[in-house]
């Protein structure tokens, strides 16, 4: 970073303390040579803010001594009574006014339009009351330029429009000088300089007496060419000053658009991620990480201003209430079925069981008649199924199969008219098919 020197900064701030006092005393062409040089040096040390500052200190004072006849006698009756009610004047009149355009042209620039409006309308009162009328004209233009960007921003399209914004201070500074150097050039007057002594005048008049008025003539008419341009230099010099001062106001101006559209995409980018994740949460039936998801990008999207986007999604936010309220309706209701089915199938479990047993008890009851060697034909069986159940556990299938081989021997020997073991034979012969499959 650059560090400027000690010794010309103390010079230039030394150079600005002698203009204020030659302002006191309404010595103005004096405050200005002194802040011309002050400028000079704050250009040398690259301080480009202290120049801006110093190139509207030199406006303000210009405008100073744009004070009409009529201002000008109630000021010099004033001086003799009451030097501080000049002052009073003064300020009111130029400065304060000046002063209130800058701060409310900064305020616009943050995009604070409430502020500013309010500063505008102070300003635009002010320059009214004292006949200012380009400042006045200007004024009420950025006014309702103001008041129609707040219009377009309230229906949700305020980025669409941006708020024009206008250098009054600079603009009336320049408008100043150009009827100035419009009236000097109709009524061309001679200015003193060091080429131009006070008494140029006398000499003049002696030349008419000593040279031809051809000769006389030509010589006025080009000390009023080099008066001419000598002045239109200084009015080039501030012009070139004031671009110079308006071209860092446009950059400061691209820079803080550049910065504000820099974070609106990165706040957009975030936002989009927010939707994409609520969207994935949504298509889980994630309800409770959707809400959330959408709720973070709504206050993104307020705080751009993208209110139409805004009410979209709050919508959206609505009907994934009204999803998470139908699932839980379902899988409430598939739990209600499910308990039916479950208390339906147990129902029936209980009742094959019931039946199961009351088979078994009139086979029971039946064996208890059965003649001796049929009883000795069904003990045998279960014997043998005791013994297959074993040796099927230990991989034995060749003696299972012949075993079960056996019991439906045994089975089929039993008279029907005796009992009725149909089912035992068919489950028999099912039972050794599977044990042929396995083997």
């Amino acid at each position: 970073m650059h560090n400027p020197d000690p010794n010309l900064l103390k010079e230039a701030e030394k150079l600005e303390a002698q203009s204020k006092s030659q302002i006191k005393f309404k010595n103005y062409d004096s405050a200005i040579t002194l802040l011309l040089e002050a400028k000079d040096l704050y250009t040398k040390m690259a301080l480009t803010g202290q120049v801006g500052i110093v190139i509207k200190e030199i406006v303000r004072i210009k405008n100073l001594k744009r004070i009409t006849p009529e201002r000008a006698t109630t000021l010099v009756g004033l001086e003799e009574k009451d030097d501080s009610k000049i002052s009073e004047i003064t300020e009111y009149s130029e400065k304060n006014g000046y002063d209130i355009l800058d701060k409310a042209r900064e305020l616009t620039l943050e995009e604070r339009y409430n502020e500013a409006l309010t500063l505008f309308e102070q300003a635009y009162s002010l320059f009214k009351k004292i006949n200012y009328d380009f400042e006045s004209k200007q004024t009420l233009w950025q006014i309702n330029e103001i008041k129609e960007h707040l219009r377009w921003k309230q229906t949700g399209k305020g980025l669409m429009k941006k708020v024009n914004i206008k250098d009054i201070v600079t603009l009336a500074s320049a408008e100043r000088r150009r009827m100035k150097l419009q009236n000097q050039i109709e009524t061309p007057k001679i200015i003193p300089t060091k080429k131009t002594p006070i008494n140029s005048q006398v000499k003049i008049e002696s030349m008419e007496t000593k040279y031809p008025k051809l000769y006389q003539q030509r010589i006025k008419e080009q000390k009023k060419e080099e008066e001419k341009k000598h002045f239109q230099g200084n009015i080039l010099k501030e012009h070139d000053s004031l671009r110079k001062q308006q071209t860092e106001e446009r950059r400061e101006r691209m820079r803080l658009l550049q910065e504000k559209k820099k974070r609106e995409e990165t706040l957009l980018k975030e936002a989009e991620d927010l939707l994409a994740d609520g969207n994935r949460a949504l298509v889980s039936k994630d309800y409770d990480n959707a809400t959330s998801s959408y709720q973070q990008a709504i206050k993104i999207f307020n705080q751009m201003g993208w209110l139409d986007q805004t009410r979209t999604l709050q919508k959206e936010l609505r009907n994934i209430e009204l999803y998470k309220k139908e699932e839980q309706r379902k899988i409430e209701q598939k739990i209600l079925i499910k308990k039916k089915n479950d208390h339906e199938f147990q129902k029936r479990v209980d009742s094959i069981t019931s039946e199961k047993q009351r088979f078994e008890e009139k086979k029971l009851q039946q064996r208890v008649v059965l003649p001796p060697l049929i009883r000795s034909k069904l003990e045998k069986v279960n014997l043998a199924k005791n013994k297959a159940e074993k040796e099927e556990k230990m991989g034995k299938f060749e003696r299972v199969i012949s075993r079960f081989q056996f019991i439906l021997e045994e089975y089929k020997s039993i008279p029907n008219d005796v009992i009725d073991l149909s089912s035992e034979i068919s489950a028999t012969e099912q039972k050794l098919m599977e044990l042929k499959e396995k083997k």
